[in-house]
């Protein structure tokens, strides 16, 4: 882990461990939830009925504690911060807590979720947990949300691996080939860009559209992209290893973050890291009015990138046709601007000086 460089030990505490080869850190702890018949129930029953609390090994949490003895606890998302406000609560703790929320913990889960709201809000008002989050627009949305105080409210910015603000792209503006890169959920959008692409293949039908993901819309954007006769123009890859993905994006020469607001859940663009990982690589990009998306549009310049509201196919369409008809690209200057603005050292060395600050 990164924070070890800089002296701080560090442990891991999970309820399951998973993807270990990319994921091999040194000292893991495992408390996994008291299982009620299966998994899935189990978790139905902690998370959506929220029974968590009768279903912590406090047990294990306080092994962890006793020999580990942290001087201060990091949870990754809001049923962490949960799960740990119920241990420390349970076994009399008054450890610092970091608290950092990155999207859904957020938007969505204390909208339908009141138990969740009442113990993160109530988290909010005790001085020893700090709380940070990925951007401005998140921010406003913990303040809205959680009622968290804005001055407890660090912005930590998410982290871009390096190989895309080093990578050399060979992009060229022969023929238009767009990429998109996210999980198949409603709050991406990709039906709005499936549609847009409909309209750009009127005026370049040798165009190509590359959808990079999966997900539970998977099938029904496989339908809609064969039922407007684009099978041959449209390309679903599924999965890429993430090191691979300069190379791809090296590929073509626009790239589109149609992201949505979910009528449903509510969730929307907390950061848009692929949308920034395309920036980072030089590519001309359109992204919407989605969350933290036009708060990342600020880092370009202002001729390679384009911002078009929600929901807007025939937006989405114009933006794209301006920026291939313009063929701009990032400059080495601002892709290395936007390199030391998320880079990892930048991160760590934020994450640091609150661990030093919670110390005080």
């Amino acid at each position: 882990m990164s924070i070890e460089k800089e002296g701080i030990t560090s442990a891991v505490l999970t309820a399951n461990r998973v993807n270990k080869p990319n994921r091999p850190f040194s000292t893991v702890y495992v408390a996994a939830i008291k299982k009620v018949f299966n998994g899935r129930l189990t978790h139905a029953l902690a998370f959506r009925f929220e029974l968590l609390p009768y279903l912590i090994d406090y047990d294990a949490w306080e092994m962890v504690i006793d020999e580990f003895k942290p001087d201060v606890i990091h949870c990754h998302t809001g049923h962490a911060v949960k799960t740990c406000i119920h241990v420390s609560e349970r076994l009399g703790l008054n450890i610092p807590l970091v608290a950092s929320l990155h999207g859904s913990d957020v938007n969505s889960e204390p909208l339908i979720r009141k138990k969740y709201q009442r113990v993160l809000s109530k988290a909010g008002k005790k001085k020893n947990v700090f709380w940070t989050v990925p951007s401005k627009f998140l921010r406003q949305k913990t303040i809205q949300n959680l009622a968290i105080p804005k001055d407890k409210i660090s912005i930590v910015y998410n982290a871009i691996n390096r190989c895309f603000t080093t990578y050399t792209s060979n992009v060229e503006f022969d023929e238009l080939r767009i990429i998109c890169v996210g999980r198949f959920i409603p709050c991406k959008g990709h039906i709005f860009l499936i549609e847009a692409f409909s309209m750009l293949l009127e005026q370049y039908p040798r165009a190509q559209l590359t959808l990079v993901g999966s997900g539970a819309l998977e099938n029904e954007l496989a339908q809609q992209i064969k039922s407007m006769n684009m099978q041959h123009q449209v390309k679903i890859i599924s999965y890429i290893n993430h090191d691979e993905l300069p190379s791809l994006l090296s590929e073509h020469n626009i790239y589109v973050q149609p992201s949505i607001k979910d009528d449903v859940t509510a969730q929307e663009e907390s950061f848009g890291v692929a949308a920034l990982e395309a920036m980072a690589m030089g590519l001309p990009t359109v992204v919407t009015e989605c969350g933290g998306l036009s708060e990342l549009a600020s880092v370009c310049l202002k001729d390679t990138i384009q911002v078009v509201k929600q929901k807007d196919s025939r937006g989405l369409m114009e933006a794209v046709r301006v920026l291939f008809e313009a063929k701009p690209l990032q400059s080495l200057k601002n892709r290395e601007r936007i390199k030391d603005t998320f880079s990892n050292e930048r991160n760590v060395t934020s994450i640091v000086k609150i661990y030093e600050e919670s110390q005080k």
